[in-house]
This record gives structure tokens, sequence and C-alpha cells, in this order.
């Protein structure tokens, strides 16, 4: 199972790093629409008191109005300003004329007839009407007076265009403290902040429950390919002794017992000298037939397959090699206390590796090396062979090998084969040792 877990983890790992990533964007994109709307709702505010307020009751002669005449700005002082200011967050009043002149600023008299020159948008709301806002920029000389250190409180300006009694258009120009504005923008936040994570928990949960269906299935589906691996395992297992008992207790007994008979009748001294060398050669015969068969019994079933016999099975196993001109060895280390699970899974890997390079390699040299340190068991079959292409030929170790990786990744391991062409092969396989 532990093939199935580094996917998933890694899965899980992005799947929330994606969400936190959304998360986090609707987050700042939602921050950002809450404070445009806090913002565009104070201009909203200004213009409905503009209309209900201040347009209503602007005193006549305002637009005349001079340091040296403070009649009608003391009007709006008295009757305008504290109703405006009282009702509403404004935190203080400017009004403008279209050349720039200002004629009322709740804060004093500092800018009463003063000229500045308005900006595009003032221009334009009082050309079309309309209202405005933008964060107040200290750098401009009428915000000065109204941003500099001794407010202590960046402003946020809202205008909006009104009318005197001559019927000369005015822009009325409002400010807010951003203090107010973030209160509102969080309030604004607060009400649909929900708006936008619930759907991502939502599918968060759903893309969890999918994945946990999806993670079980495919646990149930490798742990019945394992189950049928074993099962295949275990079928070909009792074949192959059934298969080896068999040839034992017939073939194998007939010859050796042909064998004794016919080397007993050699041996007769009535027996004739031609009759007894045809008799010795069929003995020989027959006995070299016997040692080949057992060390095909051998190869099929192996009388031994715990961790005390490994060692010997091997021995019997690369027995062949020798026939076939190929001086074979064997190096049993530290796998005293592997489970015969894990020995027999040896011998498996290590029988489909000599079984190829007998039959393909033409190697000169065959070595099988078994180390295992208490945790780990190492398995290497190495030979000098032609070699071949692993990439470039699914030729003689792929299907044995290959239906063997299965039964090894899924018992912890894991199983390769390196080769090249002239460069021999190198069957290498690591799993764990109990």
């Amino acid at each position: 199972m532990r093939v199935l877990r580094s996917p998933v983890a890694l899965f899980l790992m992005l799947g929330l790093l994606t969400v936190v990533g959304i998360i986090v964007a609707t987050n700042k994109l939602a921050d950002r629409a809450a404070r445009q709307e806090a913002i565009a709702e104070a201009a909203g505010t200004t213009e409905v008191l503009a209309r209900s307020v201040v347009e209503p009751d602007v005193p006549k002669g305002l637009i005349n109005t001079t340091p040296r005449k403070l009649a009608a700005a003391d009007k709006m002082d008295r009757a305008v300003t504290p109703r405006l200011l009282d009702v509403s967050t404004v935190d203080r009043v400017n009004i403008w004329t279209e050349d720039g002149r200002n004629v009322y600023s709740s804060e004093g008299p500092d800018l009463l007839g003063r000229k500045f020159s308005l900006s595009d948008a003032q221009l334009a709301v009082l050309e079309d009407g309309g209202a405005g806002s933008e964060i107040a920029d200290p750098d401009r000389p009428e915000n000065r007076s109204v941003t500099g250190a001794d407010s202590g409180r960046g402003l946020v300006q809202t205008y909006t265009r009104i009318s005197s009694p001559e019927g000369e258009p005015l822009l009325l120009e409002a400010y807010y403290t951003l203090d107010e504005i973030e209160q509102r923008r969080a309030e604004i936040y607060s009400s649909f902040r929900w708006i936008t994570i619930a759907p991502l928990v939502l599918m968060i949960l759903v893309a969890t429950a999918i994945l946990l269906g999806l993670t079980r299935e495919l646990r149930r589906g490798a742990a019945e390919r394992e189950r049928l691996l074993r099962s295949a395992m275990e079928a070909s297992d009792a074949e192959r002794r059934r298969i080896a008992r068999d040839l034992h207790d017939s073939v194998v007994q007939d010859l050796a017992g042909t064998a004794f008979a016919v080397t007993a009748v050699a041996r007769q001294p009535n027996t004739e000298p031609a009759a007894k060398e045809t008799l010795d050669d069929a003995g020989a015969a027959l006995r070299g037939s016997l040692k080949a068969l057992r060390s095909l019994l051998a190869e099929i079933h192996p009388p031994e397959l715990s961790a005390d016999g490994l060692a010997a099975a091997l021995a019997d196993l690369i027995a062949p090699a020798g026939a076939a001109g190929i001086q074979a060895s064997v190096s049993v280390e530290g796998a005293e206390t592997i489970s015969n699970e894990k020995a027999a899974l040896v011998w498996r890997v290590a029988q489909e590796a000599v079984r190829n390079t007998i039959r393909h390699s033409e190697a000169s040299t065959l070595a099988v090396t078994v180390r295992g340190d208490g945790s780990r068991l190492t398995l290497e079959v190495v030979d000098d062979g032609v070699g071949f292409e692993p990439r470039g030929q699914r030729g003689r170790d792929s299907y044995g090998l290959r239906g063997l990786r299965s039964l090894v990744v899924d018992s912890g391991g894991a199983l390769d084969v390196r080769s090249s062409p002239g460069d021999g092969t190198t069957v290498h396989m690591e799993v764990d040792a109990q």
C-alpha cells in the first residue's frame, strides 16, 4: 500500500495549497471590493446630503463670500453645517465655485477666497452632475490644512454638484476619515465574506469525500490485486510442489533404481567385458540424467524456502549454470532473521534472473548476492553477458520479472533491471526484511 500514499498525499497537499491560494486571492478581491463600495457609499451619502440638507438652505450671497464678507458663511455655520455634521459621519465640508475659488470651509476662514485648480474629475462632476470620491492627496495645496500632521489621520474626499440661490453651480466637498471608511468596509466585507468562503468550504468537503472514495477504491483494488497475485503465487507453488513430488516419487526413484541395477549387473564376475563396458556407460548416463533431473526439481521447487535454507536453495538454483559453461557463485549474509515469505520472494526473483542469464546472456560469470541488515534485504543477480537495451526491447526478462515487480512493490520493495548492450545485466531488488 505504500505506493498509494505518496500520490494521495501529494494530491492533498496540492489541493490544500490551491484552496488556500483561492481563499487568499478571494479575500483580497473581496476586501478591495468592500473598500471601493464603502468609498462609493460615502460619495452617495454626500450626494444625498447635498440635495436634502445643504442645497435647500444655501444662503444667498455665498458665492461672493470673501475674508471680508463672512455673513453668508456665518449663516452656513449656524444653520446648515451643524445639521450636516450631526446627521452623518462627515468630518468637514468645503464649497468651491467653478473657477476653483473657495466660498465656504467648515474648518474656518483659512481657505476662504483662495483659488485652487480643480481636478478633471471634479470639473466633470460640476459639468455633468453625479458624485465622485478619492483619497485626499496631502500634496495638493487645498488639502494641506486637512491632511497635514495636525489632523493625525488620512481622509477620503467626496464631492457633488449643488446650485446656489443665484443658480450658480457649486462643488460641495465632504471629507470622511479613513477610520470611518475602514469601519464601513469591514461591515460590508463581513456581510458577504461567507458568500465567497462557503462555496470553497463546500468544494473542499465534496472533493475530500470524492478523494476518500477514490482512495478507498484504489486501496480495495490494490488489495484485490495483491490477493490475486498471492493466490496465483500460492497456486503456482502448490503445482510446483505436486510436479516435484510426482517426479521425485516416480521418475527419480525409477532412474535411481535402474542406475543401481545396471551398475550391479556390470559388477557381476560373470559379465562379459563388452557387456560390462556397455552397462557402465548406461549407468553413467543414468546417473547424469538423475543429477540433471534433481537440479530441475530444485528449480521447479526448492526443498526449503526458509531463511536457514535460502543459501542452499540458491546454490541448487545456480547448479545448471555450470553445464552451460557459466562460472556461478552465491553469497548470502545477514539474512538469518528474514521471514519465510521474503525468503521465497528472494528465491523467485533470483530464479527468474538466473534462468534468463543461462538462457540468453551468453555470460561467463554469474553472481547471486543477498545482503540484509535486519530491516532491509537486497538481492543482486549480476552477469557479464551481452546485455540488452531495456527501453528498446521487451525481450528475455520482461514478462517474468514484470510479473514479479508488482509482487515486490506490494511487499514494500522495489525491483530494478539495469543493462546495456555489451555490459551485462544487473537485477537489483530491495525489500523489507520482515
